[in-house]
């Protein structure tokens, strides 16, 4: 045998050669979709506190979502939704998501422009997802209920 190793083959084979599952992409109204792409231009404009943080969410949920024009799925967090949430399974939180809030607004409001509503716009009902904090941590991030838009 000589010093190079060979490549192992795929350990799931198939008859017709190695199993691939087409990767399913999320989607967003197109309307919420376009705003992401604002806001993330935005935050690398602005370069505000915990800006690195905010611009990695908004680029990954960018680039693994698919715009769909006038999409409505039930239990599909959007601009406009009231959502409740929990955090490492702590007590239920609700909040109105909006593009137009900025971070920090309270009232119940929860900005996409934050961490917390950057990970929240495009989760589903029942969905987790981890939720990156300005302090490096990071924590479970729970939608447990999502009212449409009025």
């Amino acid at each position: 045998m000589t010093g190079t190793r060979q490549a192992r083959a795929p350990t799931t084979l198939s008859q017709s050669g190695p199993r691939t599952r087409p990767r399913v992409r999320k989607v967003l109204p197109e309307t919420d979709y376009l705003s992401l792409q604002r806001h993330l231009e935005q935050c690398e404009h602005m370069r505000q506190h915990d800006w690195t943080l905010l611009a990695y969410v908004l680029r990954h949920k960018i680039m693994t979502t698919e715009p769909v024009a006038d999409l409505f799925v039930p239990g599909l967090v959007t601009g406009g939704c009231q959502v409740t949430y929990s955090v490492n399974g702590g007590a239920s939180q609700t909040g109105l998501i909006s593009h137009r809030a900025r971070s920090g607004s309270g009232s119940g409001v929860i900005s996409v422009a934050s961490l917390l509503g950057a990970t929240l716009i495009g989760m589903r009902l029942g969905q987790r997802a981890p939720l990156l904090c300005a302090d490096g941590a990071v924590m479970s991030l729970s939608v447990l209920d999502v009212a449409p838009p009025n």
